[in-house]
């Protein structure tokens, strides 16, 4: 019985060992699993190279122009399309606060519109005018086709 208590006992793990800085271009060959000749080494040889100009001395960054062209051309419009983007949201905006400041002026015309035309409303203007409510009833005048005739004639 010792023996398959051995068996069902795990093996302890060696200590890893710290693993020294890889180069960028190892970096990239782990990450994008892709082989990078000498030449390509060389041409990503340092920051400074980069940042300094002297890259584009190199006669293997040649073949990255055309690709560095479009990637800027595509950031250029990729800005452009987000302030056009946003400029119309400020318009929409703008259009939105504007209607509704007339959608409460029309609400309150409407209200004042509906006020002044009750009839004691009317009533009271009419009186400052001077016009005095009838207090005598309706008559009736009855014209017959003959006086109608008549009076177009």
């Amino acid at each position: 019985m010792p023996a398959q208590k051995n068996i069902l006992k795990k093996k302890p793990k060696a200590p890893k060992t710290p693993k020294s800085r890889k180069p960028g271009f190892v970096k990239l060959k782990r990450l994008f699993g892709f082989k990078m000749s000498d030449k390509a080494k060389a041409v990503m040889e340092t920051p400074k190279d980069i940042i300094s100009g002297d890259i584009l001395e190199k006669k293997e960054s040649s073949r990255l122009f055309p690709i560095l062209t479009w990637l800027t051309l595509l950031a250029f419009l990729y800005i452009t399309n987000n302030y056009h983007a946003e400029e119309k949201i400020r318009q929409i905006n703008r259009k939105r606060k504007e209607i509704k400041e007339l959608r409460y002026q029309y609400i309150s015309k409407k209200s004042k519109l509906m006020n002044m035309s009750k009839q004691s409303e009317v009533e009271k203007i009419l009186a400052k005018r001077g016009f005095k409510e009838n207090t005598q009833p309706l008559k009736v005048i009855r014209v017959t086709q003959q006086e109608l005739d008549s009076i177009k004639k």
